[in-house]
């Protein structure tokens, strides 16, 4: 089967759309397609639509799916890695469907992140969107602080990434609410703010016998949460 490439639009609701700079420019410049050609129209919020090209860097739409309820939500909140792998994390999470990706500020933790490297984040969790499919959009938080991803978890169940051998693996259960997921960075949380997560119930979850980095943590944590929460509904 011909691969029908994919783009990411504001609104599935007009039955024609210009469609954004940047698929312009890859649809007509990269690829080289011509009027006629098939695309499959994303918005990032569940909605997919079959299309067609039109001259003048505009798309007819000629079918819509039905929409995809989101999954459970799972939140990554993450201590900053260094970039090349915060970037790395990024599309890894966008294909794992996390509903979240919260940016952590910790005391061992890499410095922050400018507003042009956010922007850069959200171009590769789109992209990778895209590749892989995904019906929902990833959201990239942050930096914050601990106890403000904590404020802003939205009732989810916090669970915390540890190479403790004593810990206990992922629960089988599925919490009704979601999960946020909490990964230190590579020193560990600090004592106090292990206090912090420790004061506010968060589950400590052993994720084998070797000691992670900091996206390699994040991805396993994804894939146990996603496992037990399930796939959208």
């Amino acid at each position: 089967m011909a691969h029908v490439p994919r783009c990411l639009v504001a609104d599935l609701e007009p039955a024609e759309l210009a469609l954004p700079a940047e698929a312009r420019h890859h649809l007509r410049g990269v690829l080289r397609l011509r009027p006629g050609a098939p695309l499959l129209l994303h918005d990032g919020r569940g909605g997919l639509a079959r299309a067609e090209l039109l001259d003048g860097d505009r798309a007819r739409i000629t079918q819509r799916e039905p929409p995809l309820a989101p999954a459970l939500p799972l939140a990554l909140a993450v201590a900053l890695p260094r970039l090349p792998r915060l970037e790395w994390l990024v599309e890894k999470a966008a294909e794992l469907e996390v509903t979240r990706l919260v940016l952590l500020q910790a005391r061992y933790a890499e410095r922050d992140v400018g507003d042009g490297r956010l922007a850069r984040l959200n171009r590769l969790a789109d992209e990778a969107l895209l590749q892989c499919g995904r019906r929902w959009r990833l959201s990239i938080e942050g930096p914050c602080s601990l106890r403000a991803a904590l404020d802003g978890g939205g009732g989810l169940q916090p669970w915390l990434a540890t190479p403790d051998p004593a810990a206990a693996p992922a629960p089988q259960d599925a919490p009704a609410s979601g999960v946020q997921a909490f990964i230190g960075p590579e020193g560990g949380f600090a004592p106090d703010e292990l206090q912090v997560l420790q004061a506010a119930g968060a589950r400590p979850v052993r994720l084998g016998r070797t000691i992670l980095r900091v996206e390699t943590a994040a991805l396993a944590l994804a894939v146990l949460a996603r496992d037990r929460l399930g796939p959208p509904r």
